[in-house]
């Protein structure tokens, strides 16, 4: 192994255990004899464009240690699409400072990005070992069991349907329907994981909807009233890429272009709120946590905070054995009780790949997630986490 200065980077969206990964890459990197100092690319994509990178070894233990946590990407991250002459700017700003070790914390399109990166330094004959480790609310990653930073969003969200539960069903003779719109952009992961709830209490019904099965108008009416009927209000959970027959977004003719090319969603609860105005007598309502769901770190999963750190460290370890351009992985051994184990995947096998929710796992006509689906979800939203509090409110450690 050539010695030489390490660099990590953050990109994509934020989730509430994203610095756990940093963190375990910075206290494995810095007590590793080949690596001599360690450097965190500011905004990631544009500290690689730009140069800038900020020292991480010599931060004290306490201030690493109060990264754990923090929720949002501590280095901070940006959305832009790469062009081939970026890769080429980024290598170039490597070999100027000697970076040898390039760890990229990240989702599809991240690994999709540190695959050029290694492709291109192997092309200029340049000694850069490249590891992604994966993160993703939307649990959309190839090849790993499921993404660091999905088990928080999905305790968060499912804890939000209780609490809402908890609320409509002692309001009498007036309430509405309430829909609940996740993120997950083309895959239900988050959606889903509402469905959860069941595990707890039998009597909070909760209609899901994901893009993996078909969305129809006619049958989300019908499920809505039913349940409506039936109950005395209904809660359902729509995830923002429900698609209809034709694969087409159910909001589609207000989907715009996001920074990186892709349609801009969110949106789908209001239009489907106006539907349900429009088409019955009842009264609707939409909530949309947006960001909320991936920066609670209040309601975070103990299991995925672990797991988090997990891959952070593991990524540095097979950087010292030697392995390069793969992405760590977490592989499931069991459900109950449940255990990981950690491995790897060559990042050209990720790159550009999406992993949906088997739609088996789907029951249409309920609009629930079966138990294959609940084996699956349950042990990764266990544990809790506290958070340092001032003055009755979180204090978290920024960079």
């Amino acid at each position: 192994m050539r010695d030489g200065h390490c660099l990590i980077a953050q990109s994509g969206g934020p989730t509430a255990v994203i610095n756990n990964s940093l963190y375990g890459i910075i206290e494995e990197a810095i007590y590793t004899k080949s690596i001599k100092s360690v450097f965190g690319a500011v905004y990631g994509i544009q500290g690689l464009l730009q140069n800038e990178y900020v020292p991480l070894h010599t931060l004290s233990k306490e201030k690493r240690n109060a990264l754990r946590y923090a929720p949002g990407a501590a280095l901070g991250t940006w959305r832009y699409k790469v062009r081939d002459q970026d890769i080429s700017t980024m290598v170039s700003n490597m070999m100027e400072n000697e970076i040898r070790y390039f760890f990229y914390i990240g989702g599809n399109g991240s690994m999709f990005v540190a695959n050029c990166i290694y492709e291109e330094s192997l092309r200029r004959g340049y000694d850069l070992t490249v590891i992604g480790v994966p993160k993703s609310i939307d649990n959309d990653v190839m090849h790993t069991d499921h993404c660091p930073g999905f088990g928080s969003a999905a305790k968060f969200l499912a804890t939000s349907v209780v609490d809402m539960h908890m609320d409509v069903r002692s309001m009498a003779n007036s309430n509405r329907i309430t829909l609940l719109e996740t993120m997950g952009r083309d895959t239900g992961w988050l959606a889903a994981s509402c469905s959860l709830v069941k595990n707890v209490n039998q009597g909070l019904p909760t209609l899901v909807f994901i893009p993996e099965a078909a969305f129809s108008r006619e049958h989300f009416l019908k499920k809505v009233k039913e349940a409506y009927d039936d109950n005395g209000y209904c809660i359902a959970v729509i995830s923002e890429g429900i698609k209809d027959s034709s694969g087409h977004l159910l909001s589609e003719n207000r989907a715009k272009g996001d920074s990186v090319g892709r349609p801009q969603l969110g949106g789908v609860s209001s239009y489907l709120s106006e539907l349900i105005e429009k088409e019955t007598n009842l009264k609707a309502r939409y909530v949309v946590p947006s960001i909320w769901q991936r920066s609670s770190m209040g309601i975070s999963s103990d299991t995925d905070t672990k797991e988090a750190l997990g891959v952070g460290k593991h990524a540095v370890r097979q950087a010292v054995e030697g392995k390069n351009g793969i992405m760590t992985t977490l592989l499931r051994k069991n459900d109950r009780p449940y255990e990981v184990t950690y491995s790897s995947v060559p990042l050209r096998d990720v790159a550009g790949g999406e992993k949906a929710v088997p739609v088996e796992w789907y029951d249409y006509d309920r609009c629930d997630m079966r138990e294959p689906f609940q084996s699956y979800g349950l042990p990764l939203i266990q544990g809790e986490n506290s958070v340092p509090m001032q003055g009755g409110l979180p204090v978290y450690q920024t960079l």
